[in-house]
């Protein structure tokens, strides 16, 4: 087995699906990008009825243009140490210009120490293979969770042994703004005021949550009980997130230790005051959420997102004022946010330029891309029950 083959595949549906949807010359106009579980569904209309592609492409949008968001490997292996973690990269999708916006640095150190203690040894070539059992196994796998305007949550899984023992198996939580490549603090995206309310909020619902489990008399919360102490807060692991309509921040707080390790205990969205980066987030927004639905507003016409509670899907239908509906398409949950492009139609290099990203989303030059997040389990539960 190569334990330097990527341990997080490309998705399913490798490049654009299309189909088409509706039909008759009284179908409502639209031209719309919904971004809802793992990809990103392009929904547009004719005479002929609506049609409906979709891509794993990430996008994020923010002053006005749109970024490819993907993530590559970076492989910096010996034949005695498999040193491997990923890149985050933003691609103005117009310029086609890639910027590296996120490397471990932990993985770029321990290559340098290891080139530095083996000076016989040089990195593998793209086609050689390691040793069978390396002396050094150290990788960090990288999954974008979410994508609010500029800002990126991704999470990072870090293992490491050493002679076949295990060093570290943690994980954690940064955000990492597009226009920067900055991994951002809570001071950056929140007043100092707000920040004190943010860590003392965060360590209180901790205290919560931890007595919550200790309560409980449920088998499972006993058997939490032994690793709570290994669960320490974290100012720096959260994610930024959209609650209630607003922005708001998540913290993660990542266990420790052999029992623990690569487990996370998630807490309750706190929410943090608008700022100017959020005026442009709000219009991907839904308009309202009335009961088992989200209502975004176009021109003319509305697109609705129907939930079904038996269901992992969620029906987009276009709905006029007058309370006529049609079928649009049925995608999965959740269905976290639409650009319309109305005001595009004449802005031909970027449509095209979008057109362009949605073929080539998982046809990346000289590696693999890994668009959208993954789906590995790294959180535990805990109810308040």
């Amino acid at each position: 087995m190569n334990v330097r083959s990527p341990t997080v595949v490309v998705l399913a549906l490798v490049g654009a699906v299309s189909c088409r949807a509706g039909s008759g010359h009284d179908v409502p106009p639209v031209n719309a990008l919904v971004v809802a579980g793992d990809s990103t569904f392009w929904v547009t209309s004719d005479n002929v009825g609506f049609h409906v592609r979709r891509s794993p492409i990430l996008l994020a949008r923010y002053g006005g243009r749109f970024y490819e968001v993907y993530v590559t490997d970076d492989d910096r292996s010996f034949y005695d140490a498999v040193i491997d973690g990923q890149r985050i990269f933003r691609r103005d999708i117009v310029s086609g210009d890639s910027v590296l916006m996120f490397e471990d640095p932990e993985i770029a150190k321990l290559a340098t120490a290891y080139a530095a203690a083996h000076p016989m040894e040089r990195p593998l070539g793209p086609d050689e293979d390691e040793a069978e059992h390396p002396s050094l196994v150290a990788t960090t796998e990288t999954d974008i969770i979410n994508v609010v305007g500029p800002f990126v949550t991704f999470e990072q899984t870090a293992d490491m042994e050493q002679s076949k023992r295990r060093q570290l198996h943690e994980i954690h939580r940064s955000v990492v703004d597009l226009r920067t490549g900055r991994v951002v603090g809570l001071d950056d995206v929140a007043p100092d005021s707000v920040v004190q309310r943010l860590l003392h909020d965060g360590r209180q619902a901790v205290k919560v949550a931890f007595d919550s489990v200790r309560h409980s008399h449920d088998e499972r919360a006993s058997q939490a009980t032994e690793i709570l102490d290994n669960f320490v807060f974290n100012a720096t692991s959260f994610s930024l997130v959209v609650a209630n309509g607003g922005p708001a921040i998540a913290f993660y707080v990542p266990g420790r230790g052999a029992r623990a390790g690569g487990y996370a205990l998630p807490l309750p969205p706190l929410p943090i005051p608008p700022s100017d980066w959020w005026n442009e987030i709000r219009a991907a927004l839904p308009n309202e959420s009335p009961s088992g639905m989200d209502v975004w507003k176009g021109a003319t016409t509305d697109l609705v997102a129907r939930y079904d509670s038996a269901s992992d899907d969620a029906l987009l239908l276009m709905r006029s004022r007058r309370g006529r509906e049609w079928t649009v398409t049925r995608v999965p949950t959740p269905v976290e946010r639409l650009h319309w492009l109305d005001g595009l139609q004449r802005d031909t290099i970027t449509l095209r330029a979008l057109s362009r990203a949605f073929d080539d989303a998982a046809l990346p030059p000289g590696g693999v891309r890994l668009s959208m997040r993954g789906t590995r389990p790294s959180a535990i539960e805990v109810s308040s029950r």
